[in-house]
């Protein structure tokens, strides 16, 4: 018995550092790659995937439009906190405020530092074509794609449901709609995105390393994917 709660709290650690270690790493590349596009890298990337996808009004489908503004609308403004917050309570009656604090703060703070970045960073958003959702705070990195990331890629983790590959594929297929929006959309650059989703996946796996350290030293079990 002792052997086997030795190896559970072993596994943990194991994973536990391995999820850490992996957020570091996403986050230094969010850091490296904003002051990189500041300096003007990775232009050619940008304008060559911008001059591919970007929609616009009179030449796009109307019905591809209004598609991409309703997945990126879910994903922005008052009514994604609103979604987190419904999903938080529900956390918190099914498995317990451990996981309800794990979606709700991860989220907030998440929005948050990239906000802060968007401000430090100041870079431009694209104008090559007419946005089709006007904004004007900075863009980098991709707010949308920030929230996205860090609240699908936490469902997954969180709700035991999520075990099932439909789920997963369904919360892939978001994330990359999500930001893959705000390309189409004219209000981002690529590297816009790329940053907004390493950022997301940072946050979401360093509350997961937690997650796993502090529920296997209880119990050595958690009903989650998260699970070794």
């Amino acid at each position: 018995m002792n052997d086997e709660r030795n190896l559970a709290t072993s596994n943990s650690l194991n994973l536990s550092t391995r999820l850490a270690v992996a957020a570091a790493v996403l986050m230094a590349l969010v850091i490296a790659l904003g002051y990189a596009v500041t300096a003007g890298h990775f232009r050619a990337f940008d304008l060559a995937v911008s001059d591919a996808l970007n929609m616009q009004r009179g030449v796009s489908p109307d019905w591809l439009i209004l598609l991409m503004q309703g997945i990126s609308w879910i994903g922005g403004g008052t009514q994604r906190f609103i979604i987190i917050g419904i999903l938080t309570i529900a956390l918190w009656r099914w498995w317990g405020w451990g996981s309800a604090l794990a979606m709700g703060v991860t989220t907030l703070v998440a929005a948050f530092m990239s906000e802060v970045l968007k401000y430090f960073f100041d870079r431009v958003r694209p104008d090559l074509v007419a946005q089709l959702d006007p904004i004007t705070s900075p863009a980098y990195p991709s707010g949308h794609s920030n929230n996205a990331a860090v609240f699908y890629i936490l469902f997954i983790m969180l709700v035991p449901q999520a075990r099932h590959s439909g789920w997963q594929l369904a919360a892939a297929a978001m994330i990359l709609l999500t930001g893959l929006s705000r390309i189409l959309l004219g209000v981002h650059w690529p590297t816009d995105v790329i940053g907004g989703w390493m950022m997301g996946a940072s946050f979401a796996l360093l509350a997961g390393a937690v997650i796993s350290f502090r529920e296997h030293q209880k119990n050595g079990q958690f009903p989650s994917i998260l699970a070794p």
